[in-house]
């Protein structure tokens, strides 16, 4: 009795065991499944075993689209963090083949090495710079770096020539019928035309041309004393008219309901309507010097100094723990630091 009573056992452990397995394997081999696996492996900076199972994913077709795209996008990251570039770049086009609908990268999200990958891949996909939109009609705007022109710290206040550019893009982003081309494109054109000087009319008009969009933003700023001067000039790229100048002023520590002002005059010149947007729920910051570290983290990314940049976005949120920007960029590039 004892002798069938342990071959009962065994037989019943060895069919649990059996059936874990292949729940196991079934669970496993599920296409979501092996999508998270391969994210935390990128996120731990194991970039080949990330790589190994993207490729299989982004070369099922059998799978879901988006699935597949996904797993292309990190492909991309996790190539780029490898320097290989020419397979990111493989990897990029690929992802363009699925469209349409379009499909667009977030700089928000994803590492600059990786934006660029991705405009080279759209330039050699669609043999042109122009920009691409889901609705032909739809408004474009070029934002370029705000020009420091405070005398007094001046230097200290130099990296905020970035931050107000992508204050002004992402609030003008909101706006309904607009589509405004993100700082990342607007340098790889400049680096691609040759254009040093980003702050004269003429240059940015011919990127502005290059790009295909409607409108170029010229911007400048003086900190002085505690006071903010903002000021703008709106280009009719097509004409190199000048659509619009305006200027705002107030304490510095109003920047951000001084920028507000301005977009909501540019808004109305060029007859868009700018989204309802409450900054306490927003990705923005009302911290003067919160926006000054994520402002240098901006310009240590443009360096390719990973480790300095991600210091500075959670500097940021030192200065703002609900400043969800420097959260986001942080959190992009941190496979990328050592």
């Amino acid at each position: 009795m004892i002798p069938k009573l342990k071959q009962k056992i065994v037989a019943l452990l060895f069919s649990g065991l059996t059936l874990t397995l292949i729940i196991g394997a079934a669970f496993y081999s599920d296409p979501e499944t092996k999508l998270k696996e391969a994210e935390k492996f990128y996120k731990s900076a194991m970039f080949d075993k990330a790589i190994e199972i993207l490729t299989g994913l982004s070369s099922d077709t059998a799978i879901d689209q988006e699935i597949q795209k996904d797993a292309l996008r990190f492909l991309g990251r996790a190539y780029v963090a490898k320097g290989l570039y020419d397979k990111a770049k493989d990897a990029m086009l690929k992802l363009l083949e699925l469209e349409p609908p379009i499909i667009s990268l977030n700089p928000d999200f994803e590492p600059p090495p990786l934006m660029k990958v991705y405009y080279d891949a759209r330039k050699i996909s669609s043999n042109s710079y122009q920009v691409e939109r889901e609705d032909p009609g739809m408004k474009t705007m070029a934002i370029i770096d705000f020009k420091n022109r405070s005398i007094d710290q001046k230097e200290r206040f130099d990296p905020m020539e970035k931050g107000f550019s992508d204050l002004f893009i992402h609030r003008l982003n909101n706006s309904t019928g607009l589509k405004v081309i993100e700082r990342d494109r607007i340098q790889w054109i400049f680096d691609e035309i040759g254009i040093q000087d980003q702050y004269n009319m003429e240059g940015a008009v011919r990127m502005g041309k290059q790009l295909g969009v409607h409108s170029v933003l010229l911007g400048s700023f003086i900190i002085f004393n505690d006071e903010l001067w903002l000021g703008a000039r709106l280009i009719k790229v097509e004409t190199s008219e000048i659509l619009l100048t305006d200027e705002v002023k107030g304490d510095v520590d109003e920047f951000y309901s001084l920028t507000e002002k301005l977009s909501s005059t540019i808004a109305d010149k060029i007859e868009v309507t700018l989204g309802d947007q409450d900054v306490s729920v927003t990705s923005e910051t009302k911290s003067l010097e919160a926006l000054l570290s994520y402002s240098e983290g901006l310009a240590f990314l443009e360096t390719g100094n990973y480790n300095g940049a991600y210091d500075k976005f959670i500097e940021a949120l030192k200065f703002d723990p609900n400043y969800e920007n420097a959260r986001t960029k942080a959190e992009s590039i941190k496979p990328f630091t050592s």
